[in-house]
């Protein structure tokens, strides 16, 4: 890890620190200093080691597995994944790096517009002379005018939501990780789908409860996985994406919603209910929260439907709840950024997030549209309205050739294993995400491309 300190020692102003350590570790990859199957340091070991924070090294190393070179197990740590090397033909990388075409990471479809609105609201913001979001230090649940916003934008989501028990967080991700806070204690049993998204299986590693997957289908977590596992064990909470679950799209219907209600309150069961991708949809089902008021907790924000970086989220929780939530916000971040919650209240009010989200909705349309005609025989799981399809890979493909191959054709892609709850088998399957940046010509070229690797056989090596 010497080198890895050096570059970081290094680093110049506006450099992105783990950026520098992502490169760091390819040269150490690519030069063989880091051989195949080789365990990387433990994340809080390289934390200390070369004086960055753990979350910046585990920024890097999600991205070096994003690229194919490391692979991550839950419980197990990091490894360096099959190398590329010139002896292998197929897996050689002739390309820049900005030629890639990125399927990997979920994100809106941002557009002029998005740019335009951006722009007058902080030329807005600049004219104003009394600035409270920007010496605010109290109070720790936000300002109460940017939770009434908060209130109305998730009662527009069906959810009915008390300024009292609202939260200001810093996304939806945030929101999830402060009610798992306040509810768990380590070894701890938590459910959730047993395909899921990344964010919950990290946060079990980092508060020490023990996250076990339910059976799922097109529909969602089967209730009567859901009972019997409350029936045998002693459960303290769900977490449950009702709305375009990541990676599969999956929609739970409003009679699962209830099954899944009436189980929690018999067995005393939270449900944390993320519902980051719900503004997408043009028509939803009523939140399971709003079933459970005394045990379910709702978490939603504006970051996957209006704008990327408008980082602020809301948390509506049950009342008792709401003293110890916030005390655990206060550690963790003392409050969330006004500023931010600023520009969602001022465009919660104005229209421009319902406007955004109708430009969201058609140009997803437009690109999902592309995948039904180039991909449409692949689909396991996609919506109109929803930021990514779910594939299933030809039979004659192993999942790590063929995310080695589209990366040779200058695309990248997600495989399902960061997905994965502990025990859960390997679908043959990849996420493409669609908000990737790009003109729409591009991603139907990208589309064209990941079809025709999908029809090719892999070299016999690969197959092995």
């Amino acid at each position: 890890m010497e080198q890895w300190r050096k570059a970081l020692d290094a680093v110049r102003s506006g450099e992105s620190k783990y950026k520098v350590l992502v490169e760091a570790i390819t040269r150490d990859i690519d030069s063989g200093v880091l051989k195949e199957g080789v365990r990387l340091p433990p994340q809080r070991q390289v934390s200390l080691a070369v004086g960055i924070s753990v979350q910046t090294v585990t920024n890097a190393y999600k991205e070096l597995e994003q690229h194919g070179l490391i692979r991550c197990e839950v419980g197990r740590g990091s490894f360096v994944a099959k190398r590329v090397t010139e002896k292998v033909a197929t897996y050689m990388l002739d390309r820049a790096e900005r030629a890639l075409f990125d399927f990997s990471i979920v994100r809106i479809v941002h557009t002029a517009e998005h740019g335009r609105l951006w722009r007058k609201a902080c030329a807005d913001l600049a004219t104003q002379v009394d600035q409270p979001w920007m010496r605010a230090y109290r109070p720790i649940a936000g300002f109460e005018y940017h939770r009434a916003a908060g209130v109305e934008w998730m009662a527009s989501l069906g959810h009915e939501a008390r300024v009292e028990t609202t939260l200001i967080t810093n996304g939806a991700s945030h929101a999830i990780f402060l009610a798992l806070a306040s509810l768990v204690s380590p070894g701890d049993v938590v459910l959730s789908e047993n395909i899921t998204d990344h964010g919950v299986i990290g946060t079990a590693q980092v508060l020490g409860f023990t996250l076990k997957g339910l059976d799922t289908d097109e529909y969602g977590i089967q209730p009567d996985h859901f009972e019997e596992m409350c029936a045998n064990e002693r459960i303290t909470a769900l977490v449950i994406t009702p709305n375009l679950n990541n990676p599969t799209s999956s929609i739970m219907p409003d009679a699962r919603r209830r099954a899944i209600a009436r189980i929690a309150e018999r067995y005393g069961v939270y449900v944390i209910e993320d519902d980051v991708f719900g503004p997408l949809l043009s028509r939803r089902a009523q939140p399971i929260a709003n079933h459970i008021p005394e045990l379910g907790f709702y978490c939603t924000s504006l970051t996957k439907s209006v704008l990327t970086g408008l980082r602020t989220g809301y948390l509506s929780m049950p009342r008792k709840m709401a003293l110890r939530v916030e005390s655990i916000l206060r550690v963790n971040c003392w409050m969330a950024t006004p500023l931010m919650a600023e520009i969602a209240t001022r465009w919660i009010a104005d229209g421009t997030a319902n406007h955004l989200i109708e430009i969201q909705r058609e140009r997803l349309g437009r690109r999902h549209d592309m995948v039904l005609e180039v991909l449409g025989d692949y689909r396991l799981g996609s919506h109109p309205e929803s930021l990514s399809a779910w594939l299933r890979i030809p039979q004659h493909w192993r999942l790590d050739a063929l995310a080695q191959q589209l990366r040779n054709s200058h695309i990248a892609v997600t495989l399902p294993d960061p997905f994965l709850v502990l025990g859960t088998p390997r679908p043959d399957a990849i996420r493409i995400c669609l908000g990737a940046e790009g003109s729409d010509v591009r991603m139907h070229s990208a589309l064209s491309t990941l079809r025709s690797v999908f029809q090719q056989y892999p070299h016999v090596h690969a197959t092995l």
